[in-house]
């Protein structure tokens, strides 16, 4: 609707940019009237706010030529489509750009002021930081400016209510600016569609995608976004303030874990490795010391329950026939008398089974063989004694067979 030249206040001596109705646009006089109607609008809405991230508003006048114009500031810097046009904003732009946009526009809607059509077009980027521009269909408490059944703002950046019903409030000032915002970081818009019913469309029943991940940031950065950007007003941040402090949290968490890995994050995570290490190294050391105890514990009950080493003091007799050959632990075996007394006594119905007794009584006969034989260790000598042992140890087994006999009870 309108043109903007770079002028210079010779008063002042300072450049400036003025703003005025182009004249070929070709349209009603009613129409035009309403365009005027809509730059006074302009006009009044940037006298009410002053703050560095609005564009100051100098003067408004009218010339026979040019018509009605504003004197604003000039802000030397691109646009911030410009800017996306060469690629996305990096973290710590955008991080920047949110927290100077977000204060300008809550100050902005603390003096009555709402923007309505924020989007990549209408914000500065300068050398002093991102400034907002174009109030040209802000709304201000005593404005009598109308929608005339239109939507005003651009549809791409509109909130659902802004477009479904018309209301526009400072959380659809929001909606815009997280939009723009998302456009920025992802480079590529968060509705996009080739015409205003399909974007609106999309809006109003769209989630944009998550970009956190692909954009190589903190995953704070997607729930933030998701909040500014919900179909329900009540559910996004108190304030632009709010929101653009939050957003350039997430976003500087990113470029620290990114541009300074060596710095605490980085810290933490060498930490985290030595402990779990460490961790490990426990784990393993006592392991460790728990299977040498277990088996310590196995080879002492092992021996416990093993039967007593033969210790054998001589070479057996090499014409022995018994298959269990009897060693003894001390030099000599004790008297006969002690040996026979205790046969009588294991041999008593009811104290052991009978594999038992006949295992003790074998024993006990081979004992006597060795007992009555001159010398034990000795391989020459008569044999009789032992084999009059042996047949002792017979008649005692076929004795100890049949007391074993006896019914228990």
């Amino acid at each position: 609707m309108g043109r903007v030249l770079l002028a210079h206040d010779p008063v002042l001596d300072r450049d400036v940019a003025v703003k005025h109705l182009r004249n070929d646009l070709g349209i009603p006089p009613e129409q035009r009237q309403a365009l005027i109607e809509r730059m006074r609008q302009e006009a009044r809405a940037s006298a009410r706010v002053g703050h560095p991230g609005i564009v100051a508003l100098h003067d408004m006048g009218e010339d026979p030529e040019a018509g009605l114009y504003l004197v604003f500031e000039y802000v030397e810097g691109r646009t911030l489509k410009d800017k996306l046009g060469r690629g996305a904003l990096g973290p710590e732009s955008a991080a920047k750009i949110a927290r100077e946009i977000g204060d300008a526009l809550t100050t902005a809607h603390s003096a009555g002021v709402l923007h309505r059509d924020i989007k990549p077009e209408n914000i500065i980027l300068a050398r002093t930081g991102a400034k907002i521009a174009d109030f040209g269909i802000a709304r201000v408490p005593d404005s009598t400016l109308t929608r005339d059944g239109g939507l005003l703002g651009t549809p791409a950046y509109s909130a659902p209510e802004s477009i479904s019903s018309g209301k526009f409030s400072p959380l659809s000032d929001q909606f815009s600016m997280a939009a723009t915002l998302w456009e920025g970081i992802s480079g590529r818009r968060a509705f996009p569609g080739d015409d205003a019913v399909a974007v609106a469309s999309r809006i109003s029943t769209d989630e944009p995608p998550e970009i956190a991940a692909v954009c190589g940031l903190d995953p704070h950065v997607d729930t933030v976004l998701a909040r500014a950007l919900s179909k329900n007003p009540k559910s996004r941040f108190p304030s632009c303030e709010d929101f653009g402090r939050a957003l350039a949290e997430a976003l500087e968490l990113s470029s620290a874990r990114l541009a300074m890995p060596t710095l605490p994050d980085e810290y933490h995570r060498e930490s985290w490795k030595q402990e779990t290490h460490t961790h490990t190294t426990r784990i393993a050391l006592g392991g460790a010391a728990v299977g040498a105890l277990l088996a310590i514990a196995a080879l002492q009950l092992t021996a416990h329950l093993r039967p007593p080493a033969r210790a054998v003091a001589s070479p057996a007799p090499a014409d022995t026939h018994d298959p269990h050959p009897v060693a003894w632990l001390a030099e000599r075996p004790p008297p006969l008398h002690s040996r026979r007394h205790k046969h009588a006594k294991r041999s008593q119905p009811g104290d052991a089974s009978d594999a038992g007794a006949v295992t003790d009584a074998s024993t006990d006969a081979q004992a006597d063989a060795d007992a009555d034989s001159p010398d034990a260790s000795s391989t020459t000598g008569s044999t009789a004694p032992a084999e009059n042992a042996r047949d002792g140890g017979k008649n005692q087994l076929r004795s100890q067979k049949s007391d074993n006999k006896t019914p228990r009870r």
